[in-house]
């Protein structure tokens, strides 16, 4: 559902669940990638990417499933406020 609505070139940032019921945040991460290739009528705004998680994340182990994503990419859902904006705003200045 979340690919049907999204619109290539309008997102600084998309926070995408780690784990979901119909598909994992990588592959939705992945199928907005390509829609975002394909809408060439858009201009190419590229989005940052933060993946949330109920669980403990082990960097290390991301790290070599998906180098492409560093340590500012995920984030806990049981963050104080303050600190998950500080975190928001980091990624998109």
């Amino acid at each position: 559902m979340a690919e049907q609505n999204f619109k290539p070139g309008t997102y600084d940032l998309v926070l995408i669940g780690f784990s979901m019921s119909v598909v994992d945040g990588f592959d939705l991460y992945t199928k907005l990638q390509e829609i975002s290739k394909k809408g060439e009528n858009t201009p190419t705004k590229r989005f940052r990417i933060c993946f949330m998680t109920t669980s403990r994340i082990n960097y290390q182990a991301l790290a070599e499933i998906h180098p492409e994503f560093g340590e500012e990419c995920y984030v806990c859902k049981k963050v104080e406020k303050d600190v998950f904006l500080k975190h928001v705003y980091s990624l998109i200045s």
